[in-house]
């Protein structure tokens, strides 16, 4: 029956906001939305830990999650454990993504495909614990929450964050900064300049320096617009 209530809601919802909320009363803390076109995707943070994607993209862990790379290999809707279990990656390299996601708060979840027009797109959800109950509890239901967001948030919708696919090679220096924020992200800015060997002002070089390349005027610009970059590069 509440399988049922759910359902009837969410063909009730008007807003992508709406939506999200009834999707996360059942239990996730966390969601957000992804659609592909060959050179661009769309992304919607509907509800997300903050920082979270600012560490995740800006030192490319995304390249080596078994998480992001089932989403571009596989056309089925998964668990983050059944990806980590099947993808192979470097077992470091897992493990670092691997406890980015459990540092805040998401150490499982679940990827939802849907889409229309030959556009391929994602409602992604995260739990803390596993996921696998509650997964196997709404699954039906969640895809038609996944194909009700995919309506609402239609190409050009104002939600929707446009970004570019082009990737963007950083410096060994700017990506052990980038890294060093992923492992510690408790470090000040002058603590983190006092690890790697250099001044204050140098490590904010470095970040417009990284802004730049991502052709905007910000270092936080410059991790928004590395979302969606290939992770099979």
């Amino acid at each position: 029956m509440k399988e049922l209530r759910f359902a009837q809601d969410i063909l009730q919802a008007e807003t992508p906001g709406e939506t999200k909320d009834l999707i996360i009363d059942l239990g996730f803390n966390g969601l957000f939305f992804q659609r592909w076109y060959p050179e661009m995707m769309d992304n919607w943070e509907g509800h997300l830990a903050e920082g979270f994607q600012e560490h995740y993209y800006a030192a490319q862990i995304y390249r080596f999650c078994p998480v992001a790379r089932a989403i571009h290999q596989w056309h089925r809707s998964y668990t983050f454990a059944e990806a980590r279990n099947a993808i192979s990656v470097g077992r470091e390299q897992a493990a670092v993504a691997g406890n980015l996601w459990k540092f805040f708060g998401m150490g499982d979840g679940v990827v939802v495909f849907s889409g229309r027009s030959n556009l391929k797109s994602a409602l992604i959800l995260t739990t803390e614990g596993p996921v696998e109950n509650l997964y196997s509890e709404y699954s039906g239901v969640l895809a038609l929450a996944a194909d009700k967001l995919d309506q609402q948030l239609y190409p050009g919708h104002p939600l929707l964050r446009q970004l570019s696919r082009e990737n963007i090679t950083l410096s060994p220096i700017q990506q052990k900064i980038l890294k060093l924020q992923i492992n510690h992200p408790e470090l000040s800015n002058a603590a983190m300049a006092e690890t790697l060997g250099i001044s204050v002002n140098t490590l904010f070089a470095h970040h417009k320096k990284i802004a730049k390349k991502e052709g905007v005027t910000t270092f936080t610009g410059a991790i928004i617009k590395q979302l969606g970059k290939k992770v099979s590069d």
